[in-house]
């Protein structure tokens, strides 16, 4: 299955990627971008690919995609976030709506990959309750000393 669109301010047109991926381009202005694919393992698992910056700018294109992508899997969802540059509060609420929406439909979905600044502010913020997956010890250990130094300076 290959379906994809790229989406420029309000109109999007069909596009065909290479290597198998559905997905969605969403350009804003030239100046932010976001680009969202997904590709569908032979065992059922879907994984979502999140490139470049989730924020209110994309906010609203990107929860309907992973909402829709959500609900057209009878697998589990990964979203690979390892080449999200930024997220921001309207990023993360993003990501809480999905994994509520996942939650009610009675979907899995799970992050891999998440940046340790991420990681942080899903701490802070509480976030990391509704994606266990992404507490990982050793992420822990590497901000630590981060954090004392930021402390020690301030």
């Amino acid at each position: 299955m290959v379906r994809a669109s790229r989406v420029g301010g309000d109109q999007a047109a069909p596009e065909e990627g290479d290597d198998g991926d559905v997905g969605a381009v969403i350009d804003l202005a030239h100046a932010l971008q976001l680009e969202l694919a997904y590709q569908v393992a032979s065992d059922g698992k879907a994984t979502v690919r999140v490139r470049g910056e989730l924020d209110i700018a994309t906010a609203d294109q990107a929860y309907t995609y992973l909402r829709d992508v959500v609900d057209n899997q009878d697998g589990p969802v990964m979203m690979n976030l390892s080449e999200l540059t930024f997220c921001d509060a309207a990023g993360l609420g993003v990501l809480a709506r999905v994994a509520g929406h996942a939650r009610r439909s009675g979907r899995s979905l799970k992050l891999t990959a998440a940046r340790p600044s991420l990681v942080r502010i899903m701490h802070i913020t509480g976030m990391d309750e509704a994606f266990p997956e992404v507490r990982n010890p050793a992420l822990t250990v590497l901000n630590m000393p981060r954090q004392a130094a930021v402390a020690a300076r301030g």
